[in-house]
C-alpha cells in the first residue's frame, strides 16, 4: 500500500492536524503508530504487513472488535478498512504484561472469562487443523521441514482425538501477553483481534504461553481453579499446535523479508517455538 494513500487518508480522518508520535514494535502482522491529534487525543494506527491477509479474516475481526467493545474490554475502533488491513483504534494509556515483571492472573483470568461466558459468537470457527495445513504449505514454498517439526507434528497428530471438545466458545486465539494492556488504573484490556473465531476455551490459555509456558500453567489455575488433568492434558497439546503454527507463519515471513518492518529475526522465532513446543510435549508426557 503507497504511504500517499495513508497520509491522504489521516489528513481526511484528522483534518485539524496529528502527528505521528512513535513506531510501536512486536506485532507479527502489521506496523502500528501511535498518532496524537492536535488534541492532544492519542490513536494507533495498525498497517497490515505484506501476505497478511492471507492469515486472517477482516470480516470477523470486525465483527469481534464491535462485540469486545460493547462488552468494554478493548478500545474504540473509529477506522476500518478491511480491503487494506489498516486500522486505527483510540490509544489506551498503560503498557502491554509483556514488558511486565508481574501481573494478576485472576483479572487476565477474567479478561477470558468476559469473552469466554458472553454467549456471543463469531461467524466462524476457527479450525485450527485446516489452518495449520494452510500456513505450512506457506512455509514449505521457502523450506523443507526440520527433523525437530516433523518429530513435534508426529506426535501431536496421534493425539489430536483427544482435542474434539464440542463446546466452541468465541476466543481471541492470539492471547498473549503483548495483546493485554493494564492501564493506570489497574485495569486489563486486550487488542488486536485478527484470529479471533470460535474455538475450544483452552485455546487461549495456551496462547498466552507464547513467552514462558509457566504463564499458561498459572492461567490455566487462575481460569479453572481446579484444572483437571484433561484440562492440563489439553493445554500441552495446544501449545504443541500453536508452536507448529508460529514456527511456520515465521519461516514464511522470513523468506518474505518481512522483518525489516517488525524487528524480527524469524528464523530465530521459529527455532523458539519449535523448542517451545518440545517443552510441551515433554509437559505433557509428565501426566500419566
Amino acid at each position: 500500500m503507497a504511504k500517499y494513500y495513508l497520509k491522504d487518508l489521516l489528513n481526511e480522518l484528522f483534518p485539524e492536524g496529528y502527528q505521528i508520535v512513535s513506531q510501536m514494535y512486536g506485532g507479527m502482522m502489521n506496523r502500528s503508530y501511535i498518532l496524537e491529534d492536535n488534541n492532544h487525543k492519542k490513536y494507533v494506527i495498525y498497517v497490515a504487513n505484506k501476505n497478511s491477509s492471507k492469515l486472517v479474516h477482516r470480516d470477523i475481526e470486525e465483527q469481534v472488535s464491535t462485540i469486545l467493545s460493547d462488552l468494554n474490554i478493548t478500545s474504540k475502533m473509529i477506522y476500518f478498512d478491511k480491503a487494506r488491513g489498516i486500522k486505527i483504534k483510540e490509544y489506551i494509556e498503560g503498557e502491554s504484561l509483556n514488558k511486565m515483571d508481574y501481573y494478576d492472573y485472576d483479572k487476565v483470568a477474567g479478561l477470558l472469562h468476559r469473552i469466554h461466558d458472553s454467549k456471543e459468537l463469531a461467524n466462524i470457527n476457527y479450525h485450527p487443523f485446516s489452518r495449520l495445513a494452510n500456513y505450512e504449505n506457506h512455509a514449505l514454498d521457502y523450506r523443507q521441514e526440520t527433523n525437530e517439526y516433523r518429530y513435534l507434528k508426529d506426535f501431536f497428530a496421534s493425539r489430536i482425538h483427544m482435542l474434539d471438545v464440542k463446546e466452541k466458545v468465541l476466543c481471541h486465539n492470539d492471547f498473549q501477553r503483548s495483546n493485554i494492556l493494564r492501564d493506570f488504573d489497574d485495569n486489563y484490556w486486550i487488542i488486536d483481534f485478527e484470529f479471533a473465531a470460535n474455538n475450544d476455551r483452552i485455546y487461549d490459555i495456551a496462547t498466552f504461553a507464547n513467552d514462558n509456558i509457566e504463564d499458561g500453567e498459572r492461567l490455566l489455575v487462575a481460569y479453572f481453579k481446579k484444572p483437571t488433568i484433561e484440562h492440563y492434558k489439553r493445554f500441552y497439546l495446544w501449545r504443541i499446535f500453536i508452536s507448529l503454527q508460529w514456527a511456520d507463519v515465521a519461516i514464511a515471513k522470513h523468506y518474505q523479508n518481512e522483518g525489516k518492518h517488525t524487528k524480527h529475526n524469524f528464523l530465530e522465532v521459529a527455532k523458539y517455538f519449535v523448542n517451545n513446543g518440545l517443552l510441551a510435549k515433554e509437559k505433557f508426557e509428565a501426566f500419566k
